[in-house]
């Protein structure tokens, strides 16, 4: 079996209209850590109802320039000019001391919201123990809450603002198609539902601009569908402006939403307005029921299999004969098992819904990725493996040996190695230390740029790079979504390294089939 790679132009809509009105402006801004320069004199415009796409390889920049933008993190230089409100606001840096005994005047992600700027994060930042209600409402600008004295002396009045902001709250997750969900916690929804209503609160706090870091990022198909149609209506009824970076083979889903390109690259910034994207994508799948990534594998040797697991999950087999032999012995054996959260059962039922316990045998020398939809319990089953959870019932087996009661340091000296889709870094830690800490003092002496970098200060992409580098090889490898804010370059040699770190591998990944 061979795999292609495909050059296609990804179509923009029709740019936005040289005369609509300047929402933000930038002129020279600079950034550099620890004397690599990251931002160099990044010039920039953004108009209403523009969507941009902002592209570039890991590490050139771009979530610098959201952190910059949304007054998260302060530039070496440069003029900034928030035009959306009505109440222009610039800020030139480096700003001067003085300039921060101004109360009114801070440069901070609450002065520049009050801008019209609105934010997403890779990682979606809802209130989980908060209801959906809350996540929202809480984003109103001037909320009662925030006063008071308004809550005392003007209670009625409070009261009255409190019922109109929870009602627009309720009618936003109306939309989202949450109706009957505002009581429900944030932790109790998928992570498509989440990712909307962390956009709906953004709008709800009243964005003229919102900035999305891989809006797209661990969706299935349905979860792309949903946010897609909700960022398509805010465009049309609302003609706001959007600036989203989105990993490279999420980027085709934006097909006929995005205005302008532009490509970050060697600290410059190339804008591309109104014209086709006619960078290097990769198909969406190369199959079917394919993740895109998988077309990195290639090679005519691989014997490939799919297998159709309950509730959608399709897990995909792949075996080479330099690692796979027909006499190869079980490394994972699970057997009837089922894993409740609360009362509900996440691992373990049928297609009806029926509990009857999973059942799953991975051999020594195999690749597999497991592709479910979003909310059907592929980071839980990582964690039993892992012994984070404990089953409710069945067993699970590690070449032989059970599983169960064993804590998780007698699982890593059996071979076990796991990384999360996120949370896998210690972001008070320097790479050179995190890297250390993981036993690899070797490497760290000889890593890159990033070594004296926190962990914190890292891309998504390079931590999820740290992340992998700091796992030493062992017999089973769990990755969940191991590729996820990777570009194509990194991410080919990325599987590269995940192949090298276990004898046997379980990826896990959103389910991309229609």
């Amino acid at each position: 079996m061979t795999f292609t790679t495909a050059t296609q132009p990804v179509p923009v809509r029709p740019s936005t209209r040289a005369d609509a009105p300047v929402l933000l402006r930038v002129q020279g801004l600079r950034k550099s850590f620890g004397g690599q320069i990251i931002l160099d004199g990044i010039d920039l415009a953004l108009r209403q109802g523009e969507v941009v796409l902002l592209r570039g390889e890991n590490g050139s920049g771009k979530t610098t320039l959201l952190n910059i933008l949304t007054g998260n993190l302060e530039p070496d230089a440069g003029v900034i000019h928030y035009l959306a409100d009505g109440s222009p606001r610039s800020y030139r840096f480096p700003r001067r001391w003085w300039q921060e005994l101004n109360p009114f005047d801070h440069f901070t992600p609450e002065f520049v919201a009050q801008e019209g700027m609105g934010r997403t994060w890779q990682d979606v930042r809802l209130f989980g123990s908060q209801p959906l209600r809350d996540n929202i409402a809480l984003a109103a600008p001037n909320h009662p809450g925030e006063n008071p004295v308004l809550a005392i002396f003007a209670s009625g009045r409070s009261n009255r603002r409190e019922t109109q902001i929870n009602g627009e709250a309720d009618a936003m997750l109306a939309r989202l198609g949450l109706a009957g969900r505002e009581s429900s916690s944030a932790d109790m929804i998928s992570l498509g539902q989440s990712k909307r209503v962390a956009i709906a609160r953004a709008v709800a706090a009243g964005a003229y601009i919102l900035f999305l870091d891989e809006p797209l990022a661990g969706l299935d198909r349905q979860g792309v569908n949903d946010v897609l149609a909700l960022l398509k209506s805010l465009v049309s009824e609302q003609n706001l402006t959007f600036v989203i970076i989105e990993h490279v083979f999420n980027q085709p889903h934006l097909d006929g939403l995005v205005t302008t390109d532009w490509l970050l690259q060697k600290g410059k910034l190339q804008k591309n307005g109104g014209a086709s994207l006619t960078t290097d994508h990769r198909p969406l799948t190369t199959g079917p029921t394919r993740p895109a990534w998988f077309s990195l594998l290639g090679g005519p040797d691989f014997e490939i299999s799919d297998e159709h697991l309950p509730r959608g999950a399709i897990l995909t087999r792949i075996r080479h004969p330099d690692s796979f032999k027909p006499s190869a012995k079980p490394i994972l054996e699970i057997h009837d098992l089922i894993i409740k959260r609360g009362s509900r059962t996440v691992i373990g039922l049928d297609d009806h819904g029926e509990p009857a316990g999973l059942n799953l045998t991975l051999y020594e020398g195999e690749v597999t990725i497991l592709q479910a939809p979003n909310g059907w319990g592929k980071s839980t089953l990582f964690a039993a493996i892992c012994g984070l959870i404990q089953s409710n019932s069945g067993e699970i087996h590690i070449q032989g040996r059970s599983l169960n009661g064993l804590p998780v340091w007698i699982r890593v000296n059996m071979g076990l190695r796991a990384m999360p889709s996120d949370q896998h870094t210690f972001p008070t830690l320097l790479v050179r230390e995190a890297m250390s800490l993981a036993g690899k003092e070797k490497a760290a002496a000889n890593s890159n740029s990033l070594a004296a970098r926190l962990c914190s200060s890292l891309s998504g992409g390079e931590r999820q790079r740290v992340a992998l580098a700091t796992l030493t090889r062992g017999k089973l490898g769990l990755f969940d979504e191991p590729f996820r804010a990777l570009d194509e370059t990194v991410a080919a040699q990325s599987l590269h390294d995940l192949l090298q770190i276990a004898t046997t591998a379980l990826i896990a990944e959103p389910n991309h089939a229609t």
